[in-house]
């Protein structure tokens, strides 16, 4: 049964013990002893390598090192055996007096490189600095680039160290933080509800906690329907909590080693969960997804044929007919030779945080961000200490108002293992300041008679450009919704379902990103006397011209209209009591005339429709405040 967690670890420890027993590269530069006996017990030293006897192997490099106190070569071999048998310690100091024993010798360029690379590993920069400038003579050109790396990332990291982020993690509660490890925390844009990876006894399983009373509940399984016998895990979600896709390595029927899955969630139960296709999977690993914030665009991890180094990311968006399109690979830069795993795209849909350790850090993993601008990723960022240290950074959730982030953090446990617990963070102001943060609306649509809550399709545009920026749909069951908002200013907000007059209103968000919103919204039944008031029909003040943010509006009219071209109707103009009545009663009967000419243009049948305008003689208020006198400004449509 394969850990999704522990895959990423298997490939350099078997490439380790791979090569562990291979005889030094001794090239032109002739052994540094003369001793016969130490060269003796040198070369019987490296026949037991070649017949993978280690406890003999020691013996004898060790004999050899008695008869020369200065031979190099046996001190850098038991440095690799040592550090094969994660004995770092004693790695360390073969390795150095491989280096130290003559001014130059066969392995003293090699021996530098192993003891740089194993301080860099623990975090000691400036001693990894020292050895690996030293031994970057014996450099393959194969490893130039990757061996610079190494030496660029103890230079960042000491600068780095001296001017770290402030942050202080927080555990969350040890109910949440219940099993041996827990792993890859997302939540909901409304910050309501924490969806996690837990691993019991090397059974991987997603759980579900929420907020209740600014305290987080027990985590229970999410679903029957979605964990298993197997391993289930790593799981996105999108801003509404309804649509999840998660990792399953075996147990399901799949094409590869483990695959992605999508379920949707209905009331408070998920459905059946499905496989995402070859179009996103394929016979080799895929993992770690992430949705963006209105579930259309999905990014993941993979193998397969086509990356740039060993794991990349991928992305594929769903289509006009709402299928996923064949997955294409994000590319360079945020792709490189190396590992790039563990993306996590922000609820403003162009901030993409991942974990790399192709790019100049902290070495290993380390966590970036880089920007979406006009389809271009920008080159990504190293998020710095101490979010990053020397120790593998896996993943990263940032929430959607950037001010809270989320992540797992390993600590020694009873000095047996390590075990990952969920932390939570304020996120450093410095870092909020790169990128952009976002607000959600939310509610509940409901029958305005009956108080049922409804199933309804629903639009966000704004209203500066008419640009469609999301369309979501609310619960069957419960009614509820939620959407991101990524920008400020003014939104119309249209709601539609069959049998009912489409719902509009607008909000003014200027200078209010990061803070959010809730609007439950009633629908009309469509029947005689029924009315509605159209919140997104703008005039100029005295005009009767439509406003180019109407736009949208109408056209929702339009559609309406001719999907019941039977159905008669009453456009009515209204004003507030500014002005003479005389003018308010033409100036409002000229605007619901506008409105009418509109639909006209567009090939609505207006025999059935009539315009009329009241001036200022049927208030939606009482005009006692500007407010009041806005909203008293208004188009309306009445079934006749």
């Amino acid at each position: 049964m394969k850990s999704i967690l522990t895959y990423f670890y298997r490939i350099f420890f078997t490439a380790l013990l791979g090569c562990i027993f291979l005889l030094p590269v001794q090239g032109q530069i002739p052994l540094s002893s003369t001793n016969k006996k130490a060269l003796d017990a040198y070369e019987k030293a490296n026949q037991f390598l070649k017949e993978r006897n280690i406890e003999k192997a020691f013996g004898e490099f060790e004999e050899a090192i008695e008869r020369d106190k200065l031979f190099a070569e046996p001190y850098f071999q038991l440095g690799r055996l040592y550090e094969q048998n994660r004995q770092f310690g004693n790695a360390i100091l073969n390795y150095e007096k491989a280096v130290n024993a003559q001014e130059k010798t066969s392995v003293t360029e090699i021996a530098a490189q192993q003891v740089g690379q194993i301080y860099l590993r623990k975090g000691d920069y400036q001693k990894a600095l020292v050895f690996l400038e030293k031994g970057i003579g014996a450099v393959t050109a194969s490893n130039q680039k990757r061996y610079k790396v190494r030496i660029e990332n103890c230079k960042f990291a000491l600068e780095s160290i001296n001017k770290p982020l402030i942050i202080n993690p927080l555990e969350l509660p040890k109910s949440v933080n219940k099993f041996q490890s827990q792993y890859f925390p997302v939540l909901t844009a409304d910050r309501e509800t924490l969806i996690y990876t837990g691993n019991q006894d090397s059974d991987e399983n997603i759980y579900v906690t929420s907020i209740k009373d600014k305290v987080w509940t027990e985590p229970v399984s999410i679903s029957e329907k979605i964990n298993t016998t197997q391993n289930e895990g790593t799981a996105s979600i999108s801003a509404d909590g309804r649509t999840l896709v998660f990792t399953s390595c075996g147990g399901r029927k799949g094409f590869g080693s483990c695959d992605l899955f999508i379920s949707y969630k209905q009331g408070d139960d998920w459905t059946s969960p499905q496989n995402l296709g070859l179009n996103i999977n394929s016979g080799e690993w895929e993992s770690q997804p992430s949705l963006s914030a209105d579930g259309r665009t999905l990014y993941f991890v993979s193998d397969r044929k086509g990356s740039l180094g060993k794991r990349d990311i991928w992305v594929s968006k769903l289509d006009s007919t709402n299928m996923w399109a064949k997955a294409i690979n994000v590319g360079s830069p945020v792709n490189t030779t190396e590992d790039d795993l563990s993306p996590f795209i922000h609820a403003n849909g162009k901030t993409l945080f991942f974990a790399s350790e192709g790019h100049v850090g902290m070495g290993g993993l380390d966590l970036y961000f880089t920007e979406n601008q006009q389809d271009k990723w920008k080159i990504p960022e190293n998020l710095g200490y101490p979010l990053n240290t020397f120790e593998d950074q896996v993943a990263l959730f940032i929430t959607a108002d950037a001010k809270k982030a989320y992540y797992s953090l390993e600590r020694d446990q009873d000095d047996k293992y390590r075990r990952a617990k969920i932390v939570e963070i304020e996120v450093p102001a410095s870092l909020q300041a790169k990128f952009k943060a976002t607000s959600f609306l939310k509610g509940i649509v409901y029958d305005s008679k009956t108080k049922q809550r409804l199933q309804a399709d629903i639009e966000l545009i704004a209203l500066k450009n008419n640009e469609l920026l999301g369309k979501i749909s609310s619960d069957a069951q419960t009614g509820t919704y939620t959407s991101v908002l990524t920008n400020g200013g003014e939104y119309a907000v249209f709601v539609s379902k069959k049998g009912y007059f489409f719902k509009s209103l607008n909000f003014d968000f200027s200078d209010k990103i990061g803070l959010d919103k809730i609007l439950d919204i009633p629908l009309e039944p469509i029947k005689k006397e029924a009315k509605e008031i159209l919140n997104n029909i703008f005039f100029d003040t005295a005009k009767w011209d439509l406003k180019s943010e109407s736009t949208a509006e109408l056209d929702k009219l339009v559609g309406l209209l001719k999907a019941n071209p039977d159905l008669p109707i009453e456009i009515s103009g209204h004003t507030d009591d500014v002005g003479k009545d005389a003018d308010n009663l033409l100036l409002s009967q000229k605007r619901a005339k506008a409105v009418v000419d509109y639909l006209a243009q567009k090939g609505v049948n207006i025999l059935k429709i009539k315009a009329e305008g009241y001036g200022k003689t049927l208030p939606y208020l009482p005009n006692i405040s500007d407010e009041n006198r806005k909203l008293n400004r208004r188009i309306e449509v009445k079934f006749l």
